[in-house]
């Protein structure tokens, strides 16, 4: 057992091994009727950034989008759809995102703005501040660029699909 676990350790997993993967909910949450975007400023000086976490053990893709976007951002959202599903296999295991749209629950929840371990706070923005924090460097700027190509993705009428598109394999086939 042990020299398996050093072998998939090193990148090669295999069938007796199995691939470890490790899976990510991120959130996209667009106020809808003031149509600003949700940005957490993340700690350790990363910059602005989308609300998203770790899948842990016992937790899936719509609880980690929900627990991770309330303790980031200070937002209870109700997930409305998937925009993407990222996988990526490697010799070393897999890494799954999950890229959600969301809205917020209560429309009149402010973020929060007070720094604590998951976050320095979070802030409602619009299409142009995005952009202008997109052109400066973290803290002040954005962690990456994908909460700008998701708003810009939305404001031109991007697709979002279904929540249903994800499923256990225990969930049976919907019925047309």
């Amino acid at each position: 057992m042990a020299q398996s676990s050093q072998t998939a350790f090193r990148g090669g997993w295999n069938r007796d091994t199995g691939c470890p993967v490790h899976a990510f909910s991120l959130v996209v949450c667009r106020h809808p009727d003031t149509r600003l975007w949700l940005a957490v400023n993340e700690n350790k000086g990363r910059g602005w950034w989308l609300p998203g976490g770790f899948v842990e053990c016992g937790d899936d893709h719509f609880d980690t989008a929900i627990k991770e976007t309330k303790e980031e951002a200070g937002v209870d959202v109700v997930l409305k759809g998937v925009l993407r599903v990222e996988n990526n296999m490697t010799a070393f295991g897999g890494r799954q995102r999950v890229v959600f749209y969301a809205e917020p629950a209560d429309l009149k929840q402010k973020p929060k703005d007070t720094p604590d371990k998951e976050s320095q706070g979070a802030k409602w923005m619009s299409l142009e501040e995005l952009r202008e924090k997109g052109k400066l460097k973290p803290p002040k700027g954005l962690r990456g660029m994908e909460l700008l190509d998701w708003a810009n993705y939305l404001d031109r009428g991007g697709t979002i699909y279904p929540l249903e598109i994800l499923a256990t394999e225990e969930t049976p086939v919907p019925i047309p």
